[in-house]
């Protein structure tokens, strides 16, 4: 795997934050008409991103010495903000809001254990409230996945075997009818970034192309779920511009730097649109006011986060990984 590959990957993961970014700033603002149409599209990101994270997840595994070095990896680049990110909720709802919001009760009764557990998206609750709070719901998706990595990249060592595990996690996902996006649920779209890793690894981009574009044939005849269809043309999109390259260093740089935020961003961005929800409750603001809000306050937070939390930790981490 070459870095001009390496560095269109980094740009769909760019654009698949954007996305997610995106339909959140449309939700908040009651974006009508083909704005509306734009901005709910921006929902499909995060199976981009999902998409992408099996990708790039396959091949930090490849280059790690031992899963207890991929482990420390993966859960020091993505628990420590997270859960910075719920105590800032558990101090807002319980300590500086509480005269004026209730935390509501979990039918549960985990409360925010569940949070720290990433049960959220596994135990139902009768309120949202406890299921995606700040939009963290994919975080157990995430870690679910990379939970499974050393047996996945054990036994799903082909480019058939990926294709023939896309297709059972397809028909699992079709048969079992849940309320929940369940973690299990989205394994597919993990999947399908395994697909594209191996495809890419054993010369089969064309064979995989081809597969993706039979199966949306039936999809798109009954008019089924699109996020499978869209799913089908990311993958395709992803191999076909796998060898798109930007001569340009300032693009160059620039692509490096959002791609080294995106995760914070993608999970900061959610904090300050609550932050907006409170704040219309005794002031409505324009849609002005909240493109300047999300913008500004996103990138502020996102910058002191990134520089408090997670570059410290990921050099700590390093630190120990070089020593074992």
């Amino acid at each position: 795997m070459n870095q001009t590959q390496i560095h269109s990957f980094k740009i769909f993961k760019i654009l698949s934050c954007f996305g997610v970014v995106l339909v959140h700033y449309g939700q908040i603002t009651h974006l009508n008409g083909n704005l509306k149409i734009l901005t709910d599209f921006g929902a499909y990101g995060v199976y981009m991103f999902f998409i992408i994270s099996g990708f790039l997840g396959y091949l930090s595994y490849s280059h790690s010495h031992s899963c207890r070095q991929y482990y420390l990896k993966r859960i020091f680049r993505i628990l420590p903000l997270y859960y910075a990110i719920i105590i800032y909720n558990i101090v807002l709802y319980e300590l500086l809001l509480s005269s004026r919001f209730e935390v509501p009760a979990d039918s549960s009764h985990l409360g925010w254990l569940r949070y720290f557990l990433l049960l959220s998206q596994t135990i139902p609750s009768s309120d949202n409230f406890w299921i995606n709070l700040s939009a963290t719901w994919t975080i157990s998706h995430f870690m679910f996945f990379y939970l499974l990595m050393p047996l996945l990249f054990k036994y799903i060592n082909t480019c058939y075997k990926a294709l023939i595990l896309q297709l059972c996690c397809f028909i699992l996902n079709y048969f079992w009818n849940s309320n929940y996006f369940l973690p299990l649920t989205s394994l597919y779209y993990f999947i399908i970034g395994i697909s594209i890793y191996l495809a890419l690894k054993e010369h089969k981009e064309n064979f995989v192309i081809a597969i993706s574009c039979l199966m949306n044939i039936p999809l798109l005849l009954f008019n089924y779920a699109p996020e499978y269809v869209y799913s089908n043309i990311f993958m395709i999109l992803i191999i076909v511009s796998r060898n798109f390259y930007i001569t340009s260093q300032p693009i160059d740089k620039l692509i490096r730097l959002l791609d080294e935020y995106s995760f914070t961003v993608y999970l900061v961005h959610a904090v300050i649109i609550e932050a907006m929800v409170l704040m219309n409750d005794t002031c409505s603001l324009s849609p002005l006011q909240i493109s300047i809000i999300l913008i500004v306050g996103t990138a502020f937070i996102s910058i002191l986060l990134h520089h408090l939390i997670e570059k410290p930790i990921s050099k700590f981490i390093q630190h120990k990984i070089n020593a074992l």
